[in-house]
């Protein structure tokens, strides 16, 4: 796989200008996921008090969330739990869209569906990424599972400048460790200091011919 920003290019994917607060920016990518992978489960990590759920899960067939704390907003099934142990427990084969709005580092999250999360050759599976690791690059420390798909020291000088490229890495990590490549992608940064990026992806497993 080539890097993230070559797959927008080459796919003249539209970029969608993301604010760090701006739900509605949010929405799109998980909407653009949503049309490009098609009706299948939702698995939403971060699940909060529901704002994506009624703007956008809530049309997909089957839908999960998972929080630390307890919302009673019916009709929204979720985990009140850490969502790295659900994660880790139950079958993650009905979800084929895992939204993973973290407000520091979703990669933990991402390694571990990475390596649970069987895509069968020609089934496409989305990702919504919220990823705010650039405060910690800039203090020369990547989070341990970014640098795990990044294949990298997870202390180093420099990061931040490489932010995106990093990214690019892990990414490419991700697709190997899913048998997948990358055919649909949005991503944008956020206006403000702490320089959030968002971004939707959709993986397409490989043929079997193509499996190492």
């Amino acid at each position: 796989m080539g890097r993230f920003g070559e797959a927008l290019t080459a796919a003249n994917l539209p970029k969608v200008d993301n604010h760090h607060r701006s739900a509605s920016d949010k929405a799109l990518v998980r909407r653009n996921v949503l049309e490009a992978v098609g009706p299948v489960g939702v698995f939403d990590a971060f699940a909060g008090s529901g704002e994506m759920f009624r703007r956008v899960w809530s049309e997909a067939p089957d839908y999960c969330g998972c929080d630390l704390r307890w919302f009673p907003d019916d009709p929204r099934l979720a985990f009140v739990a850490d969502n790295r142990r659900v994660l880790r427990c139950i079958d993650l084969a009905p979800f084929g869209i895992f939204d993973l709005d973290a407000y520091g580092s979703p990669w933990e999250q991402v390694a571990i569906i990475a390596a649970r999360r069987l895509v069968k050759p020609g089934e496409r599976v989305g990702l919504c990424l919220t990823d705010g690791s650039n405060m910690k690059l800039k203090m020369g420390d990547a989070p341990k599972a970014f640098a795990y798909l990044a294949g990298l020291r997870a202390h180093s000088t420099g990061l931040a400048s490489s932010h995106d490229e990093l990214v690019d890495r892990a990414l490419g990590g991700l697709c190997r460790k899913m048998k997948s490549k990358l055919v649909r992608a949005w991503r944008a940064r956020g206006k403000s200091a702490s320089r959030v990026l968002y971004f939707g992806l959709v993986l397409e497993g490989l043929p079997l011919s193509e499996r190492g």
